[in-house]
């Protein structure tokens, strides 16, 4: 297959929505990947923010010296965005050849094993990033889960140092659950015996990530009023430190915006700092494990992670945050124009609108908004729209459904906002821009769709370049 045959085939793999398991991607990657997937790696999941997470922690990686493979989802332009190595998406020709070779390998394993078939699309994409991994030898992977975490593919046969778990929100509730609680168990699945987990989440959700923990002997360090970092141990709290010199650290350094970012930057820190920590001692005691239990190691405590990143050179460390680039979240466009941000549930409208409001006093947003019908977009819209704003509604191209513009409309009016539908996002933009007041300015959101039609509509092709003409402030 030629890079536009392999991306057509990719979409003829519909998302399943069959009962989760893990069977078959396992058995997958024992026949045919056990020494590819078997690669040192910071596993991040979570509601929000774990594609932010993954983007700091891959640069500041990087800035260390580390070769470092990069998994994310979705991508908003082209497939080639899902696979980084050194900061460089995988070439056209790669991954046509890549997605040919797995495609004849997953076929032929669907025929040897028919009671589960060939990959699903997921499965597909996470396989075809273990083997870019492993070709390009590299030295670590920073892999964002896809869904959930409990029966996601990128859990299969993972070499896991670190894990993270951003925090836990309502989203994807008719596959996860309908509450915190709920979702937070499924996230919680990606926790491996004895390897330390990272998480912002608090609560009730915090409650089940320490009860998963706790089942696994793995460490947990959490964020506390995201001042602190606390050190559980079989449930317990055993430990803390502040986290205001990383705070400090971020807040000077980071390139990305928002407030909630800093947060994002907090947990990517400290799991590299764990990463460190744990490839120094796989390295000098020769083990194929990562567990501390393994490794017959007390988890360090919360203050000497921070001293770990303190200790890399201060000059690399800043410039690793501030090359991180992950587009799509808080970015202009247009020479600032027009701000994008794939806010696509509640609590990620609750962070673009706290961002707006610090940023623009006195100022008003224009939305421009398309939302997927399997989101709350009423407690999105609660919780990103004001009274007497303008909201201008448009359903997104692509398989997956979109509420309907009347329905956008309905919710936009009992919130007392200006509603207004148009045909599509690129002449929803066009009337923004051409209607567009002095104390107005244009914020795209609701979906990634939105985003990614909005920048083809502007002529990019590949997100890189949408870069180019962006100076962030």
């Amino acid at each position: 297959m030629n890079y536009l045959e392999a991306k057509t085939y990719l979409e003829s793999l519909a998302p399943t929505l069959s009962r989760p398991t893990l069977d078959r991607m396992n058995r997958f990657v024992a026949a045919y990947l056990s020494q590819e997937a078997d690669i040192p790696c910071i596993h991040i999941g979570g509601t929000n923010g774990k594609g932010s997470t993954v983007a700091i922690a891959d640069s500041v990686l990087r800035s260390r010296g580390y070769k470092v493979g990069r998994f994310t989802g979705p991508h908003l332009l082209r497939w080639n965005e899902r696979f980084h190595v050194d900061g460089k998406a995988i070439s056209d020709e790669d991954f046509a050849r890549l997605a040919t070779k797995l495609r004849d390998m997953s076929e032929k394993f669907g025929q040897e094993n028919k009671d589960v078939g060939p990959l699903t699309w997921f499965e597909f994409l996470t396989a075809m990033a273990f083997m870019h991994f492993a070709e390009c030898k590299i030295d670590v992977a920073v892999v964002e889960v896809g869904l959930g975490g409990r029966f996601d593919a990128t859990t299969a046969r993972t070499n896991p140092f670190v894990t993270a778990i951003t925090n836990v929100s309502l989203d994807h509730t008719h596959l996860l659950g309908d509450t915190v609680e709920k979702i937070a168990f499924e996230k919680a699945g990606i926790i491996e015996p004895g390897i330390s987990v990272i998480t912002a989440c608090h609560d009730a959700a915090l409650d089940e990530v320490l009860r998963v923990a706790r089942e696994k002997m793995s460490p947990v360090y959490a964020l506390a009023n995201n001042d602190q970092i606390v050190l559980y141990i079989n449930g317990k709290r055993e430990a803390s430190s502040p986290a205001a010199p990383l705070l400090s650290l971020l807040k000077e350094n980071l390139s990305l915006l928002g407030n909630h970012q800093i947060q994002n930057g907090l947990l990517a820190l400290l799991a590299v700092a764990k990463f460190l920590i744990v490839d120094k001692d796989v390295k000098v005691q020769m083990s194929g494990s990562s567990s501390e239990i393994a490794l017959g190691k007390t988890p360090p405590s919360p203050e000497e992670l921070v001293d770990v990143i303190y200790k890399c050179d201060m000059e690399t460390l800043s410039a690793g945050l501030k090359n991180v680039r992950w587009p799509g979240r808080l970015q202009y466009l247009q020479n600032k124009d027009i701000l994008l941000d794939g806010a696509h549930n509640p609590a990620g409208a609750q962070a673009l609108r706290a961002f707006l409001d610090q940023k623009y006093p006195g100022f008003r947003p224009l939305f421009v908004i398309s939302s997927f019908e399997t989101k709350d977009v009423r407690q999105l819209l609660s919780s990103l729209v004001h009274k007497g704003e303008r909201v201008f509604v448009a359903e997104a191209k692509g398989r997956r459904s979109s509420h309907s513009k009347e329905f956008l409309l309905h919710c936009l009016t009992l919130l007392g906002a200006k509603g207004k539908s148009f045909p599509s996002i690129a002449a929803a933009v066009d009337a923004a821009r051409a209607s567009k007041e002095r104390d107005e300015f244009i914020v795209i959101s609701g979906s990634f769709a939105a985003i990614k039609e909005t920048m083809q509509h502007f002529g990019y092709t590949y997100v890189e370049d949408s870069y180019l003409s962006n100076t962030q402030a």
